[in-house]
């Protein structure tokens, strides 16, 4: 009988043919167990069964610790790989599980079956395995990890450090702009204070300008007045407008001009610092006008008004009263110098009267010569000769006197100090004998000549001259002598002493003697030594009085050489 086929859907055919496929597998079979192999020989059959059960159960176990390994490191770059591998080797440890179970029960098919399995696993995990070959060949390996691990950590440490070397830098920079801050503060209280105080000081000085009763003013680059004051636009008659237009130089006097220019070149080039100077002012009603000009170094160009300062001071008053004090000491100097030629009245009498008598007995001996027969022609002329010399010596000493009691104006000129000396010498000579006064000179031969005031320096002479004789007037236990010295010092300059061998010098009165007005003298008026000693100064020299040696006193005086005579 034929049996039909059914035909059904595939689901249900591809399940008809698994069972029927597992159901040959696992049907009994003919075969004879593989132990009859090794004619069962138990200790052949202990080795084989031992070692493919010790296989089997270490190829149980790695799969088992893959697996473990896969489940622990979550980071692993194949997972895939160990998984096939795992597997592998527990199809690899069934075919040795089979192997045992193969030597009593011949289930060839199953173990066949089992190896095909495990081959199709060998297979794959060979394939996959040259898969990823190139990609793990391209991990690096553990001392590679090592040492990018060492530079890793390196470079960690550096970053650390340099983050807290940031740190540090970033706290030092708060810490300094914090200071930096409170610097910023404190300037800005300082500056405000300060520019409080430049105005307060602007307030002053502008205050100060307007309100000065002396002339104040500024003058700028090009010679101009910037800024005059109220007190300056008074004293020159000029307004400020008009001054703006006008310099330094258009409003001094031309005699002065010269001079302004050149300090006002010498205060802009700074060659110099400030200058001070006396000079005139011509006011724009023409009238002339001396003024005392201080200036000081030019002001900071980022001042209001840049320029240089000046105060200007009128001493037109003072310059007259210099001029009229001048003046009067002249007058006092020819009164004084009157004075002294008055006391000297019978010495002059005596020098002119010598001359005089002499020119007489020549005269009445002409008479008498030219009265023989024939005249006595070679006497007249002796005796006329003698005459011209008498009157000659008798001209030169009137010509002294007029020189010494003229009523002119100082006059500069080339002195000879020595001759000077001497005549002076010879007006006191009479003087000297009648009060018994022997004198020593000792004057310095070719002494140089100097430029100064010649009847000036004859006054002082004459008066340190007539002080020794006064002062020896009361010796009578020794010589009266009187010594007048020349010299050049150490400096270059002339000494003039005069030293008497009188009562010398009262060292309480040392100090006064060249005051004005003291004398020790009853009848003196003590002006003489006060007027040498200005007249020495105006020399640019000095007066001094010294004790003598063992006994009366010393004046001398100094003479530069090139030094002039102050006005």
């Amino acid at each position: 009988m034929q049996t039909s086929m059914v035909h059904g859907s595939p689901d249900i055919e591809a399940s008809h043919s698994m069972t029927s496929f597992l159901s040959w597998l696992m049907s009994p079979q003919d075969y004879m167990p593989h132990g009859m192999c090794f004619l069962w020989q138990p200790e052949l059959i202990a080795l084989h069964v031992a070692s493919d059960s010790l296989i089997a159960l270490a190829y149980y176990s790695i799969p088992v610790a893959l697996i473990y390994f896969v489940m622990k490191r979550t980071d692993l770059a194949f997972p895939a790989i160990f998984v096939l591998t795992g597997l592998f080797i527990l199809a690899c440890g069934t075919t040795h599980a089979m192997s045992v179970w193969t030597l009593w029960f011949p289930d060839y098919r199953v173990d066949g079956g089992i190896k095909a399995v495990t081959a199709l696993l060998s297979v794959g995990t060979a394939v996959a395995i040259w898969k990823v070959m190139p990609m793990a060949l391209a991990l690096p390996s553990t001392g590679q990890l090592e040492r990018a691990n060492k530079l890793l950590g390196q470079e960690i440490t550096q970053r650390q450090r340099a983050e807290a070397a940031l740190r540090e830098a970033n706290a030092e920079l708060e810490r300094r702009v914090a200071a930096r801050t409170v610097d910023l503060q404190e300037e800005v209280v300082r500056r405000r204070g300060t520019e409080a105080t430049l105005r307060a000081s602007e307030e002053r000085w502008r205050s100060m300008f307007e309100a000065s009763a002396v002339g104040i003013t500024i003058m700028d680059q090009q010679n101009r007045f910037a800024a005059v004051n109220e007190a300056f636009q008074k004293m020159v008659g000029y307004t400020e407008q008009e001054l703006q237009s006008l310099g330094p130089v258009d409003i001094t006097h031309e005699d002065d001009r010269r001079a302004t220019r050149d300090m006002i070149q010498d205060v802009q080039s700074g060659k110099r610092q400030d200058y001070q100077a006396e000079k005139r002012y011509c006011r724009k009603d023409g009238k002339v006008i001396w003024v005392r000009v201080s200036t000081a170094r030019a002001l900071d160009p980022n001042s209001p008004t840049p320029g240089i300062p000046a105060i200007i001071e009128d001493i037109t008053e003072r310059k007259n009263a210099e001029v009229a004090l001048h003046d009067a000491r002249d007058a006092l100097s020819r009164a004084t110098r009157l004075t002294v030629m008055g006391e000297l009245s019978a010495s002059i009498a005596h020098e002119v009267n010598q001359p005089l008598a002499a020119i007489i007995t020549n005269g009445q001996a002409c008479e008498r010569f030219l009265g023989f027969s024939p005249p006595d022609l070679d006497e007249v002329k002796d005796a006329v000769g003698e005459i011209v010399r008498d009157a000659r010596r008798a001209s030169e000493v009137l010509k002294r006197i007029r020189a010494m009691s003229k009523n002119t104006a100082p006059e500069r000129g080339q002195v000879d100090v020595n001759h000077a000396i001497a005549e002076v010498l010879a007006l006191t000579r009479d003087g000297l004998q009648r009060h018994r006064v022997a004198v020593q000179i000792d004057l310095r031969s070719k002494l140089p000549t100097i430029v100064a005031d010649r009847v000036q320096l004859q006054q002082v002479v004459l008066n340190l001259v007539m002080n020794g004789i006064d002062a020896m007037r009361a010796v009578t236990d020794r010589p009266r002598i009187l010594t007048v010295r020349s010299q050049l010092n150490d400096q270059g300059n002339i000494v003039v002493n005069v030293a008497d061998s009188g009562v010398g010098l009262d060292p309480a009165n040392r100090d006064r003697i060249f005051e004005s007005f003291f004398t020790t003298k009853p009848e003196g008026m003590g002006m003489g030594l006060a007027i040498s000693n200005t007249i020495i100064e105006a020399h640019h020299g000095r007066l001094w009085a010294e004790s003598g040696s063992p006994f009366g006193a010393v004046f001398g005086f100094t003479l530069p050489l090139a030094a002039g005579v102050s006005p």
